[in-house]
C-alpha cells in the first residue's frame, strides 16, 4: 500500500449553509433541477448527506489525517454570468489559498454569452484570465463543455487556449457522461484530439475519466504528450477496468502510470474514503505514487 503524500487535483470546499455565493452550497445544488440528480446519485440529498457540512478548518484537519499535502480548488460557473461573477468565484478561492499552504486553485471563464456559436469578443476571456493570473495567481482554468453546450474543440475556445499556452496555464476540461441533466455530446473525449493537435504545448487535464469512452480516453492520453486523465468523481473501487489496465501498462509505448492523476471531487465523494481506497489499489506502489502525487506535482510546478 502506498503511504506517501497525496495531492488531490480536483477538490471543492465542504458543504456549507452560507447561501448561493458560498464556494460549495448544498442547498443551491439541491434546488437546481439539473444538478440535483447528482446529489441523489452520490447520496448527498435528503435530510442528511453522506458528507457532512464542514468549515475550512475541518477540511484541513481531514486533509492532514488522510495525508493530503495539497488540494487543487476548482472554480466553475455552470451557467451564464458576468465577468464580476467569474471574479467573485476565483477571488473566494484565492482568499482561502492566501491563508494556508494546503490549497492552490484553478480559475474559470465566462461561458458563451448567448450559448453555442456565440462569437462576440473572443478576447474577453483571454484578458480575464491574464488579469486573474496576475491578481489571484491561478494555476490554470476549468472549462465545462456540457453545461455550456459547447465542445472544447469549438473555435470559441481557441483564443483562450492560445493565451493559456502564453501564460503557462493548464486547462481542466470536463469529459464523459455528465451526472447532471446536461447534454452529453459536448463532453465526448474525442473533441480533445483536435485541441491537442492544434495546441501541442497546452497542458490539458480531462477530469471525470471520460466514461463510457474510457479506452478512447486512455488512447488519447497516450497519444498526446500533454494530455492527462483525472479520476475525479469516481470511487477508486469503481475505476473502469480499462483505466486500471492503462495505469498498470502501456499503449503505443506510453506508460499509463505517467498520464493519470488522482482527484476526489470532495465533497461529492468524501476525500477520506476516496484517498484510502486509492492508496489500496491493486497496482505497484511506484504507479500509485505517480498517480496520487508526482504527476500532478510536476504539472503544477511548470
Amino acid at each position: 500500500m502506498y503511504e506517501g503524500p497525496v495531492i488531490d487535483a480536483f477538490f471543492h470546499l465542504g458543504w456549507t449553509n452560507n447561501g448561493p455565493d458560498a464556494p460549495t452550497d448544498r442547498e443551491t445544488w439541491m434546488n437546481d433541477p439539473m444538478r440535483s440528480r447528482v446529489m441523489r446519485t452520490f447520496g448527498q440529498a435528503g435530510m442528511e448527506s453522506r458528507t457532512s457540512e464542514e468549515s475550512i478548518g475541518d477540511t484541513i484537519g481531514l486533509m492532514e489525517d488522510a495525508g493530503v499535502e495539497l488540494a487543487v480548488l476548482q472554480a466553475g460557473l455552470f451557467y451564464s454570468g458576468s465577468a464580476d461573477d467569474v471574479e467573485a468565484a476565483v477571488a473566494k478561492h484565492h482568499h482561502v489559498v492566501s491563508t494556508t499552504d494546503k490549497f492552490t486553485h484553478i480559475g474559470t471563464i465566462l461561458p458563451p454569452r448567448q450559448g453555442p456559436a456565440s462569437y462576440w469578443d473572443l478576447l474577453e476571456n483571454p484578458r480575464l484570465i491574464a488579469a486573474h493570473k496576475d491578481r489571484f495567481d491561478i494555476r490554470g482554468i476549468h472549462i465545462m463543455p456540457s453545461p455550456w453546450g459547447t465542445p472544447p474543440n469549438d473555435k470559441w475556445f481557441y483564443p483562450l487556449y492560445a493565451k493559456c499556452v502564453e501564460l503557462d496555464l493548464c486547462v481542466f476540461s470536463y469529459v464523459g457522461m455528465p451526472g447532471p441533466l446536461w447534454p452529453t455530446y459536448p463532453n465526448y473525449p474525442l473533441h480533445l484530439d483536435d485541441v491537442c493537435i492544434a495546441f501541442p504545448e497546452l497542458r490539458v487535464v480531462a477530469h471525470h475519466i471520460g466514461d463510457p469512452w474510457v479506452e478512447m480516453m486512455t488512447h488519447l492520453a497516450a497519444k498526446h504528450r500533454n494530455l492527462y486523465i483525472c479520476t475525479s468523481a469516481w470511487s477508486p473501487r469503481r475505476y473502469p477496468s480499462e483505466l486500471v489496465k492503462f495505469m498498470a501498462g502501456r499503449w503505443h509505448g506510453q506508460a499509463g502510470a505517467d498520464k493519470v492523476i488522482f482527484g476526489s471531487d470532495h465533497p461529492l465523494l468524501h476525500m477520506t474514503k476516496t484517498v484510502r481506497d486509492a492508496r489500496n489499489l491493486d497496482l505497484p506502489e511506484a504507479v500509485v505514487e505517480k498517480f496520487m502525487y508526482s504527476n500532478i506535482k510536476a504539472l503544477l510546478a511548470r
